[in-house]
């Protein structure tokens, strides 16, 4: 499914009321029939607008998906500002990076996928409407479009299970990060964009057992700091599941305050309490934490080395 909204489709949600039809809306935005019904199934494809028929009518109305209301919504609450631009093509890309936290540009263009032209392109059109605020060396949404967020999560969310389910019947979505997102399922998959993470990943570098495949969804690489948040996303309290993930930090040397940053992304709050225990090997606070002692004595087995 492709994610990305025209101008177009973005007006044709503003105006969307009273079930109009084919012909209605095409008189409304000024197109032809024919090229508004090509709209109109694009944004069927992606949960936006329902279609029924009456004889050979169409009529068009919004759908009850939760992305769809949002955006309708917050189109109409937000109507001082031209979002139909700004949230056309590329500039969701963005918008979903920057929904996830801060980001610096090498952030944008490796989870972006677009070009660095575009991008600063996209972020001076945002500026201008005090969308994007830039601090240091990074940018992030204003915080008082809590609106927008909700919309880019569950839009996200829905293009994330859509796509999961042209992947594998046996996918289970688990958590989405923009338009990229974690799924665990039962059988291997080895399809393009499909990635091998948490446990998963980490049983290549440390043999353990398990009952399920996790994969991320992404066009880019992964780093060894994403893969070991995402083992944690996936199961945060898990005993086992942590002492793995220490593990493994252990074994590829991970950039403590990247994994940290990470983490936040993934509203992950064990991370700091993860490198303290690396770092001091005392006893977290938090009783699910495997202790330094039995971390030592894995990491013996798996002939990993620490520093006290």
């Amino acid at each position: 499914m492709d994610f990305k909204l025209s101008e177009l489709e973005l007006c044709i949600i503003v105006i969307l009321d009273n079930s109009p039809t084919i012909s209605e809306l095409a008189k409304r935005t000024g197109v032809t029939a024919g090229y508004i019904s090509r709209l109109i199934t694009s944004l069927q494809h992606k949960g936006f607008v329902e279609v029924s028929k009456t004889g050979i009518t169409k009529h068009v109305r919004l759908s009850s998906n939760l992305h769809a209301v949002k955006l309708k919504t917050t189109l109409h609450n937000r109507s001082y500002m031209p979002l139909t631009r700004l949230l056309a093509g590329s500039n969701i890309q963005v918008f979903a990076v920057l929904s996830a936290g801060k980001a610096d540009i090498t952030r944008l263009l490796d989870e972006s996928g677009i070009s660095e032209a575009t991008i600063r392109r996209n972020i001076r059109a945002f500026k201008k409407y005090a969308i994007v605020l830039h601090r240091d060396t990074e940018y992030e949404l204003s915080q008082d479009l809590k609106d927008i967020r909700e919309f880019l999560r569950d839009y996200c969310s829905y293009f994330a299970v859509s796509t999961l389910n042209k992947i594998s019947s046996q996918g289970r979505f688990i958590a989405s990060h923009g338009f990229e997102f974690l799924f665990a399922s039962d059988i291997t998959i080895t399809l393009e964009n499909i990635k091998p993470t948490g446990l998963t990943e980490i049983s290549k570098i440390i043999p353990l057992m398990q009952t399920e495949n996790h994969y991320f969804y992404s066009l880019r690489e992964l780093s060894c700091e994403e893969i070991a948040v995402h083992a944690i996303t996936i199961d945060p309290y898990n005993k086992r599941n942590l002492t793995y993930v220490i593990l493994y930090m252990l074994k590829t040397k991970t950039d403590s305050n990247r994994f940290i940053k990470i983490s936040h992304q993934y509203g992950i709050d064990i991370a700091k309490s993860i490198v303290n225990l690396i770092n001091t090997w005392k006893q977290p606070e938090e009783k699910f934490m495997p202790s330094p002692l039995y971390i030592k004595q894995k990491a013996v087995e798996y002939d990993i080395k620490w520093h006290e």
